[in-house]
C-alpha cells in the first residue's frame, strides 16, 4: 500500500504520519483476540486506544514510576503518568517484600521509560500537529465486511434476501452470537442500524420458497466451482439444542450428539458435495431417530432436482433392512456403513474364514464389504480392554441400581460378564463394513466412504466457529430462519476454506486485523478512516 486511502483525502507515504499509522494502528486498534467481546469490554477497550491515541505524546513526556504498598505486605512498581489529572498505569513490573528485588524491578521501570522514550520520539512532532488537529472516533471492520458481502454477492443471495438477512450473516461469521448481539456488533462496528423489532417481525415469518432459491443458488456454485454433477452425495445428521429447557411439537428431547440428552433439540439431516460443501439440509423435530430421516431428505433432493443416477454415502446409523429397500425402489445406489456386531452368526464365521486380516485387505460377500485394518485394530482392542475391566469392576455384585455397561448382564441376584459379546467383539477388531448395491472395486467402495470425514469437518464448522448453537429462539418460524442464516454462513465459510485452504477462523482473524480507523478532522470538520496494513496473506484472500 503506496498511500493510505481516506474518506476525507489521502496520507501520502512520504509523510512521517504514515508510518506512523502503518507502525502503530494494527497494534493499538483492534487485535482480534479481544473481540469475543461484552458490549460492555468492547467501549472499554475502543476507550483505552482513544485514550493512547489522543494523549501518547504527552504520556511519554511525563512517565513517572512509583512503589505501591499491597495488601500482602509486598511493594508493587509501576509505570504510570498524570493526563487531565487522573493517574494513567502505563506498565506493572511486578511486586516483591525484598529490597534488593524492589530495587531491580524500579530499574526495570527506569530501562523500560527509556526504552519508549527511544520508540516513540522518533516522530514526535508529527504527532504532537496530529493529535492538536484530529480526533480519533473508534474503529470499524469495513474491509471484512466489505469482503464478505462481495462473496455473499457473489453467491447471488442478494437477489433473494433483504439487507438484514445479509448482515447477520455477514455478524455471524465474524462475530457468532445471539441475533440481538448481532445487531449491537453491527451497530457499533459498521455504523448499520437495524431495528430490533423489525428483526423480530422478520424472523417469526418463515417462507420455505426462500430456502429453496438459496439452495439453488448453492447447487449453481457447486456446478461452477467444484463440477457437482449429482452423481455423488454424502449425508448426515446431527442435533441442535436449545438455551432453553421448554419442550414443544418441534423442540424435543432426543438422542442428542452434543451430550445434552435432557435438553429439547432439533435434528439437522444435511447433503454436502465429495468434497464437503454444503448443498442441501432439513430440519426434524427433536425426538426424530436418526436412521428415519435418510429417506425423506435423500427422495425429497433427488425429485426436486429430478436426478437420474445418484450415490449417497452415510454411516451405519442409516443402515435398516426398511431404508436399504427404499433406495432400492427408487433406483439410488448407497454406500452405507454395516453393523458388523449385528450380522447372523454364519456371516461373521465366513468373514472370520476368509478375511486373512493383512492390513487394507478386503473381502465382498454380496453387498458386503469388509476391511481389516492394523490402526483400527489397536483402536478396537485399546477399547475393548477398557470397557472389559470397567465391567469387572462389577463383576458379582448384588447391586440392583448400576447403570447399564455393554459387557455386564444381570441374572436378577447378581452382575456377570457376558463373555458371548466380549468373544464376538474379539473376533471383529479390526474390521469394518460397508454395505453397497454398487459393481464397483472393493478399494472404490472403502474410499468413497472414507469421504464422509468432510461433513463431520461441516459440522464442526457450523457449531465452533459459527456457534450456531444453543439456539435462543422459541418459535418454529424463528428457529427455521436461524438454521437458514446458519446454512448460509456454513455455505460461504466452507466456500472459503476450499477456495484458499485455509481455516474459516483462520481467515476471518486476517479480516479482522484490517480495521479502519475513524478520524475527525477538527480543522475542516470532516470525517475521514485509515486504514491500517494489509498483509499478503490477506491480499491473497482477495483473489
Amino acid at each position: 500500500m503506496d498511500n493510505i486511502i481516506t474518506a476525507g483525502g489521502l496520507i501520502q507515504s512520504d509523510h512521517p504520519l504514515f508510518f506512523y499509522f502503518r507502525s502503530n494502528l494494527s497494534r493499538l486498534i483492534a487485535p482480534s483476540s479481544i473481540f469475543k467481546h461484552k458490549p460492555c469490554a468492547t467501549r472499554v477497550f475502543c476507550q483505552k486506544v482513544s485514550f493512547l491515541l489522543h494523549y501518547r505524546y504527552t504520556e511519554i513526556m511525563n512517565f513517572k514510576i512509583r512503589e505501591v504498598k499491597l495488601k500482602t505486605g509486598k511493594v508493587a512498581v509501576q509505570v504510570y503518568t498524570i493526563v487531565n489529572r487522573k493517574r494513567n498505569i502505563l506498565k506493572h513490573l511486578g511486586s516483591s517484600d525484598n529490597e534488593v528485588e524492589i530495587k531491580d524491578l524500579k530499574e526495570q521501570a527506569g530501562n523500560w521509560v527509556q526504552e519508549e522514550l527511544s520508540r516513540n520520539g522518533l516522530f514526535q512532532d508529527a504527532q504532537d500537529t496530529f493529535f492538536k488537529n484530529y480526533k480519533y472516533l473508534g474503529f470499524s471492520y469495513k474491509f471484512a465486511y466489505d469482503f464478505l458481502s462481495k462473496i455473499f454477492n457473489d453467491f447471488n443471495f442478494h437477489n433473494h434476501t433483504k439487507k438484514l438477512f445479509k448482515d447477520l450473516c455477514i455478524a455471524q461469521i465474524l462475530e457468532p452470537s445471539s441475533k440481538r448481539q448481532n445487531l449491537l456488533f453491527l451497530e457499533r462496528f459498521f455504523e448499520i442500524k437495524h431495528n430490533l423489532n423489525n428483526l423480530y417481525e422478520y424472523l417469526s415469518v418463515y417462507d420455505s420458497n426462500l430456502k429453496d432459491n438459496l439452495e439453488k443458488e448453492v447447487l449453481q456454485m457447486a456446478q461452477k466451482h467444484f463440477n457437482f454433477d449429482f452423481s455423488f452425495v454424502l449425508y448426515d445428521v446431527t442435533t441442535l439444542y436449545f438455551e432453553s429447557f421448554k419442550n414443544d411439537e418441534f423442540k424435543r428431547p432426543g438422542f442428542s450428539k452434543d451430550s445434552k440428552s435432557n435438553q429439547p433439540q432439533v435434528v439437522i439431516g444435511l447433503i454436502v458435495t465429495k468434497e464437503g460443501f454444503p448443498i442441501h439440509y432439513e430440519v426434524f423435530n427433536g425426538n426424530t431417530f436418526e436412521g428415519n430421516t435418510f429417506i425423506p431428505i435423500v427422495l425429497d433432493f433427488k425429485n426436486k432436482y429430478k436426478i437420474e443416477n445418484i450415490t449417497v454415502v452415510a454411516d451405519s446409523a442409516m443402515f435398516s433392512k426398511l431404508n436399504f429397500d427404499k433406495l432400492k425402489e427408487n433406483k439410488i445406489n448407497y454406500i452405507v456403513g454395516a453393523r458388523l456386531l449385528n450380522q447372523k452368526k454364519e456371516l461373521l464365521n465366513q468373514i472370520e474364514l476368509s478375511l486373512e486380516k493383512i492390513n487394507k485387505e478386503t473381502i465382498r460377500i454380496d453387498d458386503l464389504i469388509v476391511e481389516y485394518s492394523e490402526t483400527r485394530y489397536a483402536k478396537d482392542k485399546r477399547e475393548l480392554e477398557k470397557q472389559v475391566e470397567k465391567a469387572k469392576v462389577y463383576e458379582n455384585s448384588e447391586s440392583t441400581k448400576l447403570r447399564k455397561m455393554k459387557f455386564l448382564k444381570n441374572n436378577k441376584t447378581r452382575y456377570y460378564l457376558d463373555q458371548d459379546l466380549i468373544d464376538k467383539n474379539t473376533k471383529l477388531l479390526g474390521l469394518k463394513g460397508y454395505i453397497t448395491n454398487l459393481q464397483l472395486p472393493n478399494d472404490e467402495i472403502v474410499n468413497y466412504y472414507h469421504n464422509l470425514f468432510k461433513i463431520e469437518h461441516a459440522f464442526r464448522i457450523a457449531k465452533s466457529d459459527l456457534e450456531i448453537r444453543p439456539i435462543y429462539h422459541f418459535k418454529e418460524q424463528s428457529i427455521k430462519n436461524h438454521l437458514l442464516i446458519c446454512f448460509v454462513c456454513l455455505s460461504l465459510s466452507v466456500f472459503l476454506e476450499l477456495k484458499n485452504k485455509k481455516s474459516i477462523k483462520h481467515m476471518v482473524d486476517l479480516l479482522k486485523n484490517v480495521t479502519d480507523a475513524k478520524m475527525h478532522n477538527l480543522k475542516t470538520d470532516k470525517i475521514f478512516y485509515v486504514r491500517s496494513e494489509i498483509t499478503q496473506e490477506t491480499r491473497n484472500l482477495l483473489h
